[in-house]
């Protein structure tokens, strides 16, 4: 059985991705029951702002098949407002949202601001992360941080392990930390592709500032790390190069060319008698 490989978009609900991706006409209530056509998994942005409530979990994994999985960020209140003091029982009930989506989940993960950094709060920060190690109880997390002084190996190494994954992100500006990651041996890759995000999109309806070379390049690295059998899950944002979903379609493209993908073209999930709105990012509560 091919290593799984886990491709999405950052979020499910665009308005202008209507009548581009999504058919000319199609409800609101059915977008994910679409998007799980044609993409494997996704990101979820939602639970930054409020973690779902159950009836919302239940109705997003109902409409999708078998294989589809989502990976939820972390709440602010945890990263970016508490910056991790105080916050354990907000922690212990993410973590609980993760295990109640069963099989359906990707990896949870925790994005850190640019001004959370190791010299400030690295103290809080490993006595937290040790913390939470001893609480996943075989649930997979992955960590973003973007200061200078956390991206390194021997970060990438504490959170190995601590069974935890360091986030790899393309973003114009970044440096390239994907050997950090590599030299952890974590066995999964968590990758976000988000480009140049600084400078906005008129639109997010097309293809508008192509990256064949970087797509290439890490379509050769993913397709090795299938290869080895350790599992990818990448998320394509918008500003990468205007139109997620055309992004996915390149990369597995460019993937499948170096090493052979299933395909992935499951029947939509219909379901009888929804909320019109019940499942959307938006819905939570």
């Amino acid at each position: 059985m091919p290593t799984p490989f886990f491709l999405g978009t950052a979020s499910w609900i665009f308005p202008d991705w209507q009548g581009v991706f999504y058919p000319d006409g199609l409800a609101d209530r059915d977008r994910l029951a679409w998007y799980a056509t044609q993409c494997n998994s996704v990101e979820v942005n939602t639970s930054f702002y409020g973690l779902p409530a159950p009836s919302t979990l239940v109705q997003w994994v109902e409409s999708v098949p078998p294989g589809f999985t989502f990976s939820l960020k972390a709440p602010r209140l945890i990263t970016h407002e508490r910056r991790l003091v105080d916050c354990r029982q907000e922690t212990l009930a993410f973590l609980d949202v993760l295990r109640s989506l069963g099989a359906a989940a990707a990896p949870g993960f925790l994005q850190f601001p640019p001004s959370f950094t190791r010299a400030r709060e690295g103290r809080i920060l490993a006595h937290y992360l040790d913390w939470l190690a001893a609480e996943l109880d075989g649930l997979s997390l992955a960590v973003e941080v973007r200061s200078a002084d956390l991206l390194t190996p021997a970060f990438a190494r504490f959170l190995a392990e601590r069974g935890m994954a360091l986030v790899v992100v393309e973003r114009t500006g970044t440096d390239d930390f994907f050997a950090a990651w590599a030299e952890s041996g974590t066995p999964y890759l968590f990758l976000r592709l988000i480009g140049n995000d600084g400078e906005p999109l008129p639109n997010d309806r097309e293809l508008q500032r192509p990256q064949d070379e970087i797509l290439d390049h890490w379509a050769g690295r993913i397709a090795a790390l299938l290869a080895e059998g350790k599992p990818v899950y990448c998320y394509t944002h918008n500003p990468f190069e205007g139109h997620s979903p055309a992004s996915v379609r390149r990369l597995r493209q460019r993937v499948h060319a170096r090493y052979p993908l299933p395909v992935w073209s499951p029947e939509m999930v219909v379901r009888e008698n929804e909320d019109s709105a019940s499942t959307g990012q938006l819905a939570l509560f």
